[in-house]
């Protein structure tokens, strides 16, 4: 089973101290939902477990080949990318050979009479079948859909603050890391999508640590819950509700 263990966690910025020793493990398909009012760190701790930001003391201990997915509040992308490189951007060679594939497809929209795109595109899909990589595609457009973005062509530069919440939703979900961490997923979804993501998240099998004000989703997803209050953390099992 894997499990990651936070040890004795302290954050201050400047004179104050959001927690201090705080220490706590998730266990293998836990899915946690961390609360708490505003200001008391809870997107601070989402970061330091993401690696995003370093702890003052302590440390986030795990496996070698535990793998972290984080979606953040208000996410960074990269304008000049498509929706689909926003996906499949990242080093894993998988990855790299979807951005490609991809590319070359848009390409051939425009040349289609192009004997070297088509023969360059005949390469990328022996390596896509070696690579097991058409599940990941088709997944990723599964799940962009489900979440109200159908036009992949799109430039992130041109997009809404909430559909750019929505694809860097869809960029973590694909990833299907051992911890997933989200920071207010809910926000800018239409009501469909909410219980998309509901179902979606009830049966993932690896581990969840989100923060939500939404107490109807916490109910749905959670199995455990996590209260930051001056600078300690209780914890509870069940939903919220429990």
């Amino acid at each position: 089973m894997k499990i990651i263990s936070i040890e004795h966690v302290t954050k201050s910025y400047g004179e104050k101290t959001l927690f201090r020793d705080l220490s706590f493990t998730i266990a293998e398909k836990e899915r946690v939902g961390l609360i708490g009012v505003n200001g008391t760190g809870k997107s601070s701790l989402l970061k330091i477990i993401a690696g995003i930001d370093q702890p003052d003391e302590g440390e986030i201990i795990f496996p070698k080949d535990y793998t972290i997915s984080y979606s953040a509040q208000k996410p960074d992308l990269t304008p000049e990318f498509t929706i689909l490189e926003q996906i499949f951007a990242g080093d894993a060679p998988v990855f790299k050979l979807l951005r490609e594939y991809e590319k070359t497809l848009s390409m051939l929209n425009k040349e289609p009479d192009s004997t070297s795109l088509h023969d360059k595109l005949f390469k990328q899909q022996k390596e896509m079948d070696a690579l097991n990589a058409w599940d990941i595609s088709t997944n990723a457009k599964t799940i962009l859909t489900k979440l109200g973005i159908e036009d992949f062509e799109q430039m992130i530069g041109s997009l809404s603050g909430g559909q750019k919440k929505r694809v860097a939703l869809a960029q973590v979900l694909i990833q299907s890391p051992d911890l997933l961490i989200l920071d207010e997923p809910t926000n800018h979804l239409d009501y469909e999508s909410v219980k998309w993501l509901e179902d979606y998240l009830s049966r993932y099998s690896g581990s969840i640590l989100l923060v939500t004000h939404d107490r109807y989703f916490l109910d749905r997803v959670t199995n455990r819950v996590f209260e930051l209050d001056g600078g300690n953390l209780y914890s509870y099992k069940g939903n919220y509700s429990a």
